[in-house]
């Protein structure tokens, strides 16, 4: 990324997005053409066949009339996933990213799929795709970057999911299966060491007890890195982690229809904030300075005893540094995270119908903070304590009647939360009036939410003939919310928001699908479905309560075609979609410091399309390709909803987080040795054409085009008990921003880069 002329550090050649289409195009083709020859060879193997959830039951990904991509556990290990962020690399039309902007955490995901998502961290800001775990949802986005530890799938559904899984997926959802208990003794040991003094171990213990009657499985983990960015200020590192993970299952048959499956999680994370870099400084294009910038610089900032790189007094650019990773930043330097929670599956089977229970109860505590000046000066710094609790109960019951033709799912939903936020926004600190400001926004925040659900759901699917079947469901939805907004300004101690907001909305949400199967390998399908993100209360006010603003739920209705295909016996899968979508009310996130609010402001249309294509055209050969093409426009652009409430955007304004293009190419190769162990190889290439961080389209937090290589070679002795990995990412060190912000009133624009090449090596056993 270039800021004006400066440009401190290589960043290699730029994407653009004719580049991006034509390597997309190019590498299709290459599969494409090659393939019937290929696949002419009769030792090639077939592929394997992937079960995946998105219909709340088990079936076969090709049956599935969703866009879905899908990785089993063998999938995720060869493509080195460690964290749930990774998945974006390789799945088409969507962004998933960490440090969510203003927040400094690791941890806080940013999460679009398809331009839908939700750029906000806070704890009153709902997301916009879903987070799943063995069937419970996550409601917030604090904890988002989850490790993939003793996972047997995740499944990323594209579009909205308002029929079986409710509010907040209007933009799709994220399911995430965890290895169940086994009927048989054994385990798994694997430690990573590498790049940044890197040292990982994982454990499984699978045991059964009882003579079998219960089954119980163990899985731990261990997370250790140094951080990969530096504080010049003080020396102390960035970006290191530091995190351990537990989770015990147990699993209990009371009789032959009847099974209990209970399982408690608990993750502790003590690491420092997410890298932050300053980009630009006032007087850069987009950025005034005034008048917080220009009256701190005259009034504060030289009595504060801080010199400058360039030897002044003043905040100024010198303190842009020359390299991504590292900044002059000071202040709290943290990311603490807890989380645990317990689910109780119990699931009985009465013949033609299966009733399932799903109970779980989930808390959160996080503290992170950031330096969004990125100077020694306290001049924009923020610092949350964050507490959340909920419960959630969901009562299923499923089947299938008329022999096997009619298949359907339909229950009850409750779920309830609370939560705490406990801030301080350490902004422009000195400025009083009359020297200052009329509005000194230092402010210390104490914000409560009180929220709950219910829905009522049910979805059928109907074989019309053996080859043409019809899909019909729908979901009611009622939300209730409270919020209490409590702000103190620090320079006088001034109360001027203590205020309690409520609201409910309730929500029908239908889906009709038609699917036709014109071959035993191909099926074709069409589907309408609408979905809705929640609405609610704007808690970051600037001059008083008045801005406490409510704004209304945002919905979605999308139309969407697509094709699940397998050729040459199940060795080259081809799978498609294509899809338009009106979207309405929606709900733009503005954070511009002193200026952060949500607004209705807006109406759009976003079309575009998938294709996924997996193959094996020879024995031990494996190619994965995927391209998303997203088209997202503004038909409508409104008005804030409080006095202080401007949108920095018009029509012609790009969504945020949303390239127009997205691609991978994977090639994997697995050879056969002589004495019986096998050897695999496999690179990935992950590609974006441009996208914007933020609502407003700053260029100085855009990130151009760009591409990322990962690689990993594998031995796996012959009895399947041991392998050894050496592995690298982001291997040609490209440097991209993952989050970034910008304030003309602040005159600062800042940005948190995604992690530069790493190197590391995996022993793993079996017993």
């Amino acid at each position: 990324m270039t800021t004006g002329k400066h440009r401190p550090w290589p960043v290699g050649a730029e994407l653009c997005p004719s580049s991006a289409k034509m390597l997309l195009m190019a590498a299709g083709l290459a599969v494409t053409v090659a393939a019937p020859a290929a696949y002419a060879q009769q030792e090639a193997g077939t592929l394997d066949e992937i079960v995946v959830t998105a219909l709340r039951r088990s079936v076969m990904l090709q049956d599935t009339p969703v866009a879905v991509t899908a990785f089993t556990a063998e999938a995720l290990e060869a493509r080195s996933i460690d964290t749930l962020d990774s998945i974006a690399r390789f799945t088409p039309n969507i962004r998933f990213d960490g440090a969510a902007a203003l927040s400094g955490g690791n941890y806080n995901a940013t999460v679009f799929i398809r331009g839908i998502g939700q750029n906000d961290f806070a704890i009153f800001s709902d997301p916009g795709v879903g987070f799943y775990v063995d069937g419970v949802y996550y409601a917030r986005s604090i904890g988002g970057i989850m490790d993939a530890m003793d996972l047997q799938s995740v499944e990323v559904l594209r579009g909205p999911q308002g029929t079986l899984f409710g509010k907040n997926t209007i933009g799709g959802a994220v399911l995430i299966n965890t290895q169940r208990p086994k009927e048989e003794f054994g385990g798994r040991i694997e430690l990573t060491t590498g790049r940044f003094d890197r040292l990982d171990a994982k454990g499984t213990l699978n045991v059964p007890l009882a003579d079998g009657k219960l089954l119980t499985r163990l899985s731990v983990s261990s997370l250790n890195r140094d951080g990969y960015a530096k504080r010049l200020s003080d020396g102390q590192d960035m970006g290191d982690r530091n995190a351990d993970s537990a989770r015990l299952q147990l699993s209990t048959d009371f009789s032959e229809d009847i099974n209990f499956h209970l399982v408690g999680d608990i993750t502790r994370a003590r690491e420092h904030s997410a890298p932050n870099k300053l980009l630009a400084v006032a007087p850069a294009p987009g950025l005034t300075g005034v008048p917080f910038l220009v009256n701190y610089n005259n009034l504060v900032a030289p009595s504060r005893g801080v010199v400058a790189p360039d030897g002044g007094r003043t905040l100024n650019s010198s303190f842009i540094t020359d390299s991504p990773f590292t900044t002059w930043g000071s202040g709290p330097n943290i990311n603490d995270l807890d989380l645990w929670g317990l689910a109780g599956t119990l699931t009985w089977n009465l013949g033609m119908v299966e009733a399932k229970s799903i109970t779980a109860y989930r808390e959160l505590e996080a503290t992170f903070a950031r330096d969004g000046d990125n100077t020694p000066f306290t001049y924009r710094e923020t610092f949350n304590d964050d507490e959340q609790w909920q419960f959630s109960q969901e009562f299923q019951l499923s089947g299938e009647g008329f022999d096997g033709r009619f298949t359907w799912v339909g229950g009850v939903y409750y779920f309830s939360e609370e939560g705490t936020d406990d801030a301080r926004a350490d902004l422009a600190m000195g400025l009083w009036p009359p020297l200052g400001p009329a509005l000194s926004p230092a402010t210390l925040i104490l914000n409560k939410i009180d929220n709950t659900s219910y829905a009522v759901f049910g979805q059928g699917n109907y074989k019309l003939t053996d080859d043409f079947a019809i899909t019909v469901g729908a979901r009611w939805n009622r939300d209730k919310k409270w919020i209490s907004v409590f702000n103190q300004r620090q320079r006088d101690n001034v109360i001027f928001t203590d205020v309690q907001r409520e609201g409910k909305w309730d929500a029908f949400t239908p889906k009709v699908g038609l699917e036709y199967k014109p071959t035993a390998d191909a099926m074709l399908y069409a589907s309408a479905g609408k979905g809705f993100k929640s609405g609610g209360f704007n808690a970051r006010p600037l001059a008083d309560e008045s801005e406490v603003t409510q704004y209304e739920p945002e919905t979605i209705w999308t139309y969407e075609a697509g094709a699940k295909t397998g050729w040459f016996d199940n060795r080259l899968i081809l799978n498609a979609a294509a899809y338009l979508s009106k979207y309405d009310n929606i709900q733009l996130t503005v954070n511009q410091t002193p200026r952060n609010f949500v607004a209705n402001a807006a109406k759009g249309t976003i079309k575009g399309a998938e294709l996924e294509v997996r193959a094996r055209p020879a024995t031990g050969l494996d190619v994965d390709l995927s391209v998303g093409y997203t088209d997202a426009q503004y038909d409508e652009v409104g008005v804030g909803l409080g006095p202080t409430q401007i949108l920095p955007i018009t029509k012609d304004a790009k969504f945020v987080k949303t390239p127009k293009w997205t691609g991978n190419a994977g090639l994997q190769y697995t050879h056969a040795l002589d004495h019986g162990g096998t050897l695999s190889l496999r690179g990935d290439l992950s590609v974006y054409s441009k996208f914007y961080n933020d609502v407003a389209n700053t260029e100085l937090v855009a990130q151009s085009g760009y591409g990322v290589v990962n690689s990993r070679l594998t031995y796996t002795a012959s009895d399947d008990s041991w392998t050894l990995a050496l592995f690298a990412t982001n291997l040609t060190d490209r440097r991209y921003l993952v989050s970034g912000n910008a304030s003309g009133a602040f005159g600062l624009a800042e940005g948190s880069y995604g992690r530069p090449r790493e190197w590391g090596v995996t022993l793993g056993a079996k017993f």
